[in-house]
């Protein structure tokens, strides 16, 4: 899944991604943070439920399967694991490194069925946090109704180096730091990503550098991607 660039830049994206694998329940379940578990009403690794009548939800006339799905794993990718269901229905999921078994993203859930399998960035609903292969934080976000309000992208040294909140206009707040931790810019743009009143930025020795921003925007984007 494409998620909300966090610079405003095309350059920058933080991706799920799943394959084809097997999985036990036990470590399905293991996984699943106290909180979070306490919500689900099954732990069966059930994708739905069908009726003699038709649901009015659905028209049962589209389905979207990305074109980066596999049915078996694949080397190097990753593979998605369905830890349960809520009382409305929502499938809990969570995403994994095929290479190393090890948690690509925390528990997420996906509320529309139809976007079990979509990279298109609006499947997820509520908090989500994404991990390196080693380990480490890469990213954390809120997504509400398909749109990400708010969220933080780190260096893989474990730095922050850019956070975002959507502000009551409809706007993105933005801040960012170098790798070293010190401040690099601070902007507001609009939905079309234009810059919406003053952009502040400054060079690493402390200077300021408000018309390189855009040049210091798209380092730091390279340096997180």
């Amino acid at each position: 899944m494409n998620f909300k660039n966090l610079l405003g830049l095309s350059l920058l994206t933080s991706v799920f991604f799943f394959g084809g694998c097997t999985t036990t329940q036990n470590l399905a379940n293991s996984k699943i943070p106290a909180e979070i578990k306490s919500q689900l009403t099954t732990s069966e690794a059930i994708l739905g439920y069908f009726s003699d009548q038709d649901n009015p939800e659905y028209c049962g006339c589209v389905s979207y399967i990305d074109s980066s799905y596999y049915m078996t794993p694949v080397e190097g990718g990753y593979y998605r694991v369905l830890l349960g269901r809520n009382a409305a229905g929502d499938f809990l999921v969570q995403d994994f490194y095929q290479d190393t078994k090890t948690p690509q993203s925390s528990a997420i859930w996906v509320k529309d069925p139809m976007k079990l399998f979509s990279f298109s960035g609006d499947d997820i609903e509520g908090p989500a946090t994404l991990y390196r292969k080693d380990g480490k934080v890469e990213s954390t976000f809120v997504s509400q109704n398909g749109v990400n309000i708010q969220g933080e992208e780190f260096y893989p040294n474990g730095q922050r180096g850019a956070s975002y909140k959507l502000d009551a206009n409809g706007n993105d707040v933005y801040s960012l730091w170098y790798a070293s931790g010190k401040k690099a810019a601070e902007y507001v743009v609009d939905s079309n990503g234009e810059y919406v009143g003053a952009a502040k930025a400054w060079k690493e020795d402390g200077t300021a550098a408000d018309d390189e921003i855009d040049d210091i925007r798209e380092r730091i984007a390279t340096e997180l991607d």
